[in-house]
């Protein structure tokens, strides 16, 4: 393994954990020059500006950067797949395989994981190659080309979703009347907060409300309605609906938010 993948390694995951990556790495194992590492600290409102000239290893097409934020359990692996001078220029995905854990790196067309050669699109994180069977998180990113600079918003959400405003996301019942039978669920990702949430209504009728994130590698878990529970795909781990743990190799539950009831709404605060 060269000196500059050791270092990129053990710039991403510190000295130990990049010791146990480096052993997994086969033989055979494409040379990929690793991105850069910056720190940088996101604004108040989730977003992340990069001045792209300011990185000559992202500038051209085929470069690449890692982008670690302060707070944010995942670094971001920035992308220059393309030059047309449009918004879309780049490509902002979680920088961690999903299949171990290792960081990505990038040959100027995939996204590939040198400890076992996955790959994955560029555009949108889709697996082109296993071992890894679930596909990396994108964020939603905008170039501007007359300024030069790549706007990262890290609290995208879905435009038919309730916004979390003020760390409260309201879902009225008359939009969400599953919510009023056990059984019930709603998901998606409010504005403002950036993240998958699940809100359900358990079987004694009280209402729960979790993050996505799974607490081992922080891959995004997904709802299994016929076994009632919270399955993350990447390394197996259950969660209950009230996001506790039924399976390792997650630890800790899931993040949970308080959710409170009134005659015609839902409402969950520490959504932030």
């Amino acid at each position: 393994m060269s000196s500059t993948r050791r270092g990129f390694l053990k710039g991403i995951l510190g000295t130990g954990a990049a010791s146990a990556a480096a052993t997994t790495l086969p033989g055979c194992a494409p040379d990929i020059n690793p991105a850069p590492v910056t720190d940088v600290t996101a604004s108040e409102q989730g977003t992340v500006d990069i001045l792209v000239s300011r990185y000559p290893d992202l500038e051209p097409v085929g470069g690449a950067l890692t982008v670690r934020v302060s707070g944010e359990q995942v670094p971001l692996l920035v992308v220059h797949s393309k030059d047309d001078g449009a918004p879309n220029d780049f490509s902002v995905l979680s920088s961690l395989c999903t299949h171990v854990g290792c960081p990505l790196g990038f040959d100027g067309k995939d996204v590939i994981c040198p400890c076992h050669l996955s790959r994955f699109s560029a555009t949108d994180g889709a697996v082109l190659q296993r071992p890894a069977t679930v596909p990396l998180q994108t964020f939603a990113a905008e170039y501007n080309p007359n300024t030069g600079v790549l706007r990262i918003n890290l609290r995208a959400g879905q435009s038919d979703f309730p916004a979390a405003v003020n760390g409260q996301v309201v879902f009225p019942l008359s939009q969400f009347p599953q919510l009023r039978d056990v059984g019930g669920s709603v998901t998606g990702v409010p504005s403002g907060y950036g993240k998958r949430i699940f809100v359900f209504r358990l079987q004694d009728g009280a209402l729960s409300a979790v993050d996505s994130v799974c607490t081992h590698a922080f891959c995004e878990v997904n709802y299994r309605e016929q076994e009632a529970d919270l399955f993350c795909a990447c390394h197996a781990s259950i969660f209950t609906r009230d996001g506790a743990v039924t399976q390792g190799p997650a630890t800790r539950p899931l993040k949970k938010f308080t959710v409170s009831e009134t005659g015609d709404s839902v409402v969950l605060t520490g959504v932030a």
